[in-house]
C-alpha cells in the first residue's frame, strides 16, 4: 500500500487557513488559549463552518498554530547557525530574530499544548537539535560558558517574547535584557 500524500489546498482554502491561524494567534495572545472559536472565525472573516472544515477541534487549531510558530523559529535558528561568526553571535542573532516574530508565536512555552507524535513535535525536535548545534559551537569556540545549554537560551527567548504590559517601550527594554543575558552567557575573561 502506498502512502497517500495530502492534497494541496486550493488557493482560497490556503488563504482562509492562513487567515484563521493569524486570527487565532492574535486572539490567543490577547485573550488566552480558550478564546471562542466563533470569535476566531469572525476575526478571520470566515464562517465557523470554514474553521471546522479545516480544524475539526481546538486541538487541531492549536497544533496548526504550533507548527506555524515552530517553522518560523526553526528558520531563524537555522539562519543564525549559518550566519553567526561564533556560537555567541548565533545566539544573539536568534534572540533578535525571534523577538521580531513575538506576535506570531504560540508554542508550549507560550501556553500551547506540548504534543507528541505530531508535526509540531517533529519540528520541536529539529529546533532542539539546531539550538544544540549553536550551543555546541559556542562551547567549542569558547564564546559561550560551558554551563549554558539550549534550554536556557530557548526559555529566555520565550520570556522576552511575552511583553510586560506595565513596561512602556517593551522592545527597548527587551533589547536591554537581551544584552545583559548575552553578557551573562559569555565566559569570564580574567
Amino acid at each position: 500500500m502506498t502512502p497517500t500524500r495530502p492534497r494541496k489546498l486550493r488557493k482560497d482554502a490556503a488563504e482562509n487557513a492562513e487567515r484563521l491561524i493569524a486570527a487565532a494567534v492574535r486572539a490567543g495572545l490577547a485573550e488566552g488559549r480558550f478564546v471562542p472559536l466563533e470569535q476566531i472565525a469572525a476575526e478571520a472573516g470566515v464562517g465557523i463552518g470554514t474553521l471546522y472544515r479545516r480544524y475539526p477541534n481546538r486541538e487541531a487549531l492549536l497544533e496548526a498554530m504550533a507548527v506555524r510558530a515552530y517553522r518560523l523559529i526553526l528558520a531563524e535558528a537555522e539562519d543564525a547557525l549559518r550566519s553567526g561568526d561564533t556560537g555567541h553571535d548565533s545566539i544573539g542573532r536568534f534572540l533578535r530574530q525571534t523577538f521580531a516574530h513575538r506576535d506570531e508565536l504560540v508554542l508550549p512555552l507560550h501556553g500551547a499544548p506540548m504534543t507528541e507524535g505530531t508535526e509540531s513535535a517533529e519540528l520541536r525536535a529539529r529546533m532542539q537539535q539546531t539550538m544544540g548545534a549553536i550551543l555546541e559551537r559556542g562551547h567549542r569556540d569558547g564564546s559561550v560558558r560551558a554551563d549554558v545549554n539550549a534550554g536556557t537560551v530557548v526559555r529566555f527567548g520565550a520570556m522576552l517574547a511575552q511583553p510586560m504590559s506595565n513596561v512602556p517601550g517593551w522592545a527597548e527594554a527587551a533589547a536591554e535584557l537581551r544584552a545583559v543575558f548575552l553578557r551573562g552567557i559569555a565566559p569570564d575573561r580574567a
